[in-house]
């Protein structure tokens, strides 16, 4: 898979439906605060037939699934082509054409294929938007002479590169701010909060133009550092549809940024603003300095419990492991009195009611088959997500 996220249920057509029905009461919530007209653009989705994970994914279901998690428009590529990728980034031009606009295509490009000038040539001339590189699924390191050649046309083009940069690959971020310092008018998306390399780029990302960070990713941990390190204006809203669920990563986001102090102006910036200055080729704008890891201040004890328990089930789950026992420690540490943050956390009650409910949903699918394993880690990662915000509250 491209992240490790789960893969889409067979015959469930819509990425997270009907899944994260579970979640619209909290993710409504959040909204909540968004200043009127908000528009979401999501930097990161695929569609694509052909990937030897077994993922698929269509324009069809990609547009029902913006549409399910209220997202006007996505930057789209195919995922993996072992058969290379000119036809395939044909069918992603095509499918963009015919969406209304709604869908924005990037070229999918292999270093390992040759020179890549004359496919990055033509896929821009027929209207690619920029530049896909994936270093773990078409094996390559960022040192690769075809990938200093991409990116110089995208600096003078002045286009995006978005770069896979979550599991399964080595180190990329010496190399990338290398490529940012070198190519300043090419603008570098690290995809899946940059987990990979998080602590290596973010202090660089803050002090130039041109790096970024998707936050197609789920586990609270990872997005609370990327949202107390990283400045706002180079955050971009993603969801990683059809591997993950649009209402999922929208919650992610508005949570996680919230939890760190962020306001109204800067969730609307990361929810599309941003996004949209980049693909008009504009600088970012001033929406102030990342508050750093002290903001987050003491945590809270159960939160950190449940995080941890509901974490490990999903994913043990998702890998058709029996995750009973983390899920019961997680129910058990949503029990009072737990502690909290001083002499208690405001609204702890009711916080720990919305999370066991979560969690006992989570339970009544263990051992079920396939499709109850993809519906279990909803309920459980929710339960991390919302366990790892309390400040936000419920």
């Amino acid at each position: 898979m491209t992240t490790g996220s789960p893969s889409k249920v067979p015959g469930v057509p819509i990425p997270g439906a009907p899944y994260d029905d579970l979640i619209l009461p909290h993710l409504e919530h959040a909204r909540s605060v968004l200043p009127p007209g908000t528009q979401w653009i999501d930097a990161h989705t695929h569609t694509g037939f052909s990937d030897p994970d077994g993922v698929t994914g269509s324009a069809e279901e990609l547009l029902a699934g913006l549409d399910r998690a209220g997202i006007a428009q996505s930057i789209v590529f195919t995922t993996a082509e072992p058969d290379g990728y000119p036809r395939a980034n044909d069918r992603v031009l095509a499918e963009a054409a015919a969406s209304g606009g709604r869908l924005i295509p990037l070229a999918r490009i292999d270093p390992n294929a040759g020179d890549p000038l004359p496919e990055a040539r033509r896929a821009l001339a027929a209207g690619a938007r920029g530049f896909k590189l994936h270093p773990r699924s078409d094996a390559f390191v960022l040192s690769h002479p075809s990938v200093q050649v991409l990116v110089a046309l995208a600096d003078e083009e002045r286009v995006p590169v978005l770069v896979h940069a979550g599991r399964g690959i080595p180190a990329l971020g010496e190399d990338l701010v290398t490529l940012a310092h070198r190519h300043p008018g090419a603008s570098l998306i690290l995809a899946h909060a940059g987990i990979s390399d998080l602590s290596v780029v973010a202090p660089e990302a803050n002090v130039v133009d041109n790096i970024f960070f998707d936050t197609s990713w789920w586990l609270v941990s990872d997005l609370l550092t990327l949202y107390s390190l990283v400045d706002p204006a180079k955050i971009l809203f993603a969801s990683d549809m059809p591997y993950g669920s649009g209402r999922f990563a929208a919650l992610g986001l508005l949570r996680c940024a919230r939890e760190v102090g962020y306001g109204p102006e800067a969730l609307a910036a990361m929810a599309g603003g941003n996004a949209r200055r980049l693909l008009a080729r504009e600088t970012p704008i001033d929406l102030g300095p990342a508050p750093g890891h002290d903001v987050l201040g003491p945590r809270w004890l159960a939160g950190e419990r449940i995080t941890t328990y509901a974490s490990i089930a999903a994913m043990v789950g998702i890998r058709d492991g029996d995750p009973t026992e983390p899920l019961a420690l997680a129910r058990l540490a949503c029990q009072l009195p737990t502690g909290g943050i001083g002499a208690g956390l405001d609204g702890e009650a009711e916080l720990l009611a919305a999370l066991d409910e979560l969690l006992a949903h989570a339970q009544e699918l263990v051992g079920v088959e396939a499709e109850g394993r993809f519906a279990l880690w909803v309920p459980a990662m929710a339960a991390q997500l919302i366990a790892g915000t309390p400040r936000v509250g419920v």
